[in-house]
């Protein structure tokens, strides 16, 4: 297997932040002692296969682009060998908050490939789909989902998940949903439920203040409906991670739950819109099941 990084550049990541940031980190890793190779990717999807494929022949396999990037290459190597490397050049660039990997300078994160220390994270699953950050439906999907939409508007890039909270919050519908996991049970009219493996969604919204990525439990939040006043007022707090002392917010921790709906969900992955049909979801967690290459305070 080749030492050589096999590199997986998304350059729509970040509304085209990653496409005018890469001559830059393109310059730097040529400066630095990482051999390697790289590949763009522009379709939806298409770092899956590819990471699969890179997993055979390389043993490093680096994501470019943001919390969307990063979920399609580790998607793409589970079950592997190979290990994970980050460069955020995307929008919230959640995830590597969690590692000690600067979010806002991708330069900065060249280095941590050279050293080269890892750890071994959880990865959540559901059905055939995988997340490393979080899960969420409710409000937090039609976030996900109005982020989505958005893409033509680049000079909003910096402040998108706001603005789709607050726009989200005006007008979005509560469901009912049955809710269980072990030694909890829930069932009644749910804003937002989300299961997390990572602190930060939706850039900087600390919704699971709590939350580490490697102790074999998700961090899971239900917050009751609210209305759309009061959550807009909630929003300030649900950024500082200070929500959870709502009433209309529970916090649990377990290595798996189940969500039953009568309808189908909006939702997300690690940020990445989807809509889950009607029915069970189980939801679990796969401990210390992906290895990472982390900054040093983490390592």
């Amino acid at each position: 297997m080749s030492d050589e990084c096999f590199i997986i550049v998304n350059l729509l990541a970040g509304r085209g932040r990653c496409r005018r940031l890469w001559p830059a980190i393109e310059h730097a890793l040529r400066r630095s002692r990482l051999s390697f190779r790289y590949v763009f990717t522009e379709a939806p999807g298409a770092a899956i296969a590819i990471a699969q494929r890179a997993a055979r022949d390389f043993s490093t396999v680096v994501a470019v682009g943001g919390d969307g990037t990063i979920h399609e290459v580790a998607t793409g190597l589970m079950g592997t060998q190979a290990k994970l490397g980050l460069i955020p050049a995307g929008t919230g660039n959640d995830f590597v908050k969690m590692l000690s990997i600067p979010p806002k300078d991708p330069i900065q994160a060249i280095p941590i490939l050279e050293r080269g220390q890892t750890r071994r994270v959880d990865v959540g699953r559901v059905g055939e789909h995988y997340f490393v950050n979080g899960l969420g439906v409710g409000l937090d999907g039609a976030v996900a989902w109005r982020v989505f939409r958005s893409w033509r508007w680049p000079g909003l890039a910096p402040w998108i998940y706001l603005y789709a909270a607050v726009r989200e919050a005006l007008f979005f519908r509560s469901g009912e949903l049955a809710v269980r996991a072990p030694e909890w049970e829930h069932a009644g009219t749910v804003m937002m439920l989300g299961v997390c493996n990572g602190r930060y969604l939706a850039g900087d919204f600390r919704l699971a203040p709590y939350a580490e990525v490697d102790d074999g439990l998700f961090d899971i939040y239900l917050i009751a409906d609210m209305a759309p006043l009061r959550r807009i007022l909630q929003i300030p707090k649900a950024r500082r991670g200070e929500h959870i002392s709502l009433p209309e917010v529970q916090i649990k921790r377990a290595p798996w739950v189940e969500i039953v709906s009568e309808s189908s969900l909006m939702g997300h992955l690690d940020g990445e819109p989807i809509e889950f049909p009607p029915g069970k979801l189980r939801i679990e967690l796969l401990p210390q099941a992906l290895e990472v290459i982390v900054g040093a305070s983490f390592a």
